[in-house]
Protein backbone atom coordinates (compact mmCIF):
# COMPACT_ATOMS: atom_id res chain seq x y z
CA UNK A 1 0.00 0.00 0.00
CA UNK A 2 1.36 3.21 -1.11
CA UNK A 3 1.57 6.38 1.28
CA UNK A 4 2.34 9.96 0.65
CA UNK A 5 2.59 10.33 4.31
CA UNK A 6 6.21 10.47 5.98
CA UNK A 7 7.27 7.70 7.21
CA UNK A 8 7.68 8.59 11.21
CA UNK A 9 10.86 5.91 11.71
CA UNK A 10 12.17 6.28 9.05
CA UNK A 11 15.17 9.11 9.74
CA UNK A 12 15.87 6.39 13.22
CA UNK A 13 15.98 3.62 10.61
CA UNK A 14 18.57 5.50 8.31
CA UNK A 15 20.24 6.94 11.87
CA UNK A 16 20.67 3.32 13.14
CA UNK A 17 22.15 1.97 10.09
CA UNK A 18 25.00 5.27 10.28
CA UNK A 19 25.60 4.23 13.94
CA UNK A 20 26.40 0.44 13.50
CA UNK A 21 28.62 1.11 10.37
CA UNK A 22 30.44 4.09 12.71
CA UNK A 23 30.59 1.89 15.74
CA UNK A 24 30.64 -1.59 14.49
CA UNK A 25 33.34 -2.76 17.06
CA UNK A 26 31.08 -1.68 19.80
CA UNK A 27 29.71 -4.30 22.16
CA UNK A 28 26.35 -5.84 20.00
CA UNK A 29 23.05 -4.25 21.23
CA UNK A 30 19.52 -5.57 20.42
CA UNK A 31 18.10 -2.61 18.80
CA UNK A 32 14.48 -1.44 18.65
CA UNK A 33 13.28 1.34 16.56
CA UNK A 34 10.53 2.93 18.27
CA UNK A 35 8.00 5.87 17.17
CA UNK A 36 6.90 6.92 20.30
CA UNK A 37 6.40 10.15 21.19
CA UNK A 38 4.33 11.89 18.63
CA UNK A 39 5.77 9.43 16.56
CA UNK A 40 9.20 10.50 16.63
CA UNK A 41 11.72 7.66 15.67
CA UNK A 42 13.67 6.82 18.63
CA UNK A 43 16.59 3.45 19.32
CA UNK A 44 16.55 1.73 22.26
CA UNK A 45 19.58 -0.52 22.22
CA UNK A 46 19.52 -3.66 24.74
CA UNK A 47 21.56 -6.07 26.09
CA UNK A 48 21.51 -9.43 28.83
CA UNK A 49 24.81 -9.06 30.35
CA UNK A 50 25.57 -10.30 34.12
CA UNK A 51 26.94 -6.93 34.70
CA UNK A 52 26.08 -4.37 32.27
CA UNK A 53 28.65 -1.28 33.17
CA UNK A 54 31.73 -2.12 30.97
CA UNK A 55 29.55 -2.13 27.87
CA UNK A 56 27.58 1.11 29.06
CA UNK A 57 30.35 2.58 29.65
CA UNK A 58 32.16 1.70 26.19
CA UNK A 59 28.89 3.07 24.45
CA UNK A 60 27.83 6.18 26.31
CA UNK A 61 32.16 6.99 25.40
CA UNK A 62 31.35 6.43 21.68
CA UNK A 63 28.01 8.44 21.93
CA UNK A 64 29.54 11.35 24.14
CA UNK A 65 27.38 10.40 26.90
CA UNK A 66 26.94 9.63 29.97
CA UNK A 67 25.55 6.93 31.96
CA UNK A 68 22.90 7.00 34.91
CA UNK A 69 22.30 4.76 37.57
CA UNK A 70 18.90 3.87 39.11
CA UNK A 71 17.46 1.20 41.26
CA UNK A 72 13.95 -0.27 41.35
CA UNK A 73 12.29 -3.34 42.99
CA UNK A 74 11.69 -6.01 40.38
CA UNK A 75 10.26 -8.64 42.83
CA UNK A 76 9.15 -8.77 46.48
CA UNK A 77 12.83 -9.54 47.29
CA UNK A 78 14.87 -8.31 44.84
CA UNK A 79 16.30 -5.40 43.94
CA UNK A 80 17.32 -4.21 40.18
CA UNK A 81 20.30 -1.83 39.30
CA UNK A 82 19.49 -0.15 35.99
CA UNK A 83 21.93 1.95 33.78
CA UNK A 84 20.75 4.33 30.96
CA UNK A 85 22.90 6.54 28.04
CA UNK A 86 19.93 9.41 26.84
CA UNK A 87 21.73 11.43 24.07
CA UNK A 88 20.85 12.83 20.15
CA UNK A 89 23.07 11.76 17.89
CA UNK A 90 22.34 12.73 14.72
CA UNK A 91 19.40 14.53 15.82
CA UNK A 92 17.60 10.94 16.62
CA UNK A 93 16.86 10.47 20.27
CA UNK A 94 19.28 7.05 21.53
CA UNK A 95 18.03 5.23 24.45
CA UNK A 96 20.20 2.25 25.67
CA UNK A 97 18.89 0.73 28.67
CA UNK A 98 20.21 -2.48 30.69
CA UNK A 99 19.76 -3.76 34.43
CA UNK A 100 21.23 -6.58 36.63
CA UNK A 101 20.28 -7.58 40.18
CA UNK A 102 21.91 -5.24 42.69
CA UNK A 103 22.86 -7.86 44.97
CA UNK A 104 25.42 -8.65 41.69
CA UNK A 105 26.63 -5.40 41.64
CA UNK A 106 27.29 -5.24 45.55
CA UNK A 107 28.74 -9.05 45.53
CA UNK A 108 31.62 -7.95 43.03
CA UNK A 109 32.42 -4.68 45.04
CA UNK A 110 32.43 -6.85 48.04
CA UNK A 111 35.21 -9.35 46.35
CA UNK A 112 37.14 -6.48 44.87
CA UNK A 113 37.50 -5.23 48.39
Amino acid sequence: MATSSPISQHGAAVALVQLLKEFGDLPPLYWQVSNHERYRGDLYGFASLPDPRPVMAVWAEALGATVTQSQFPYTNDEVYAQFAVETLWRDVRVRIVMSCPAAVLASETAVAA
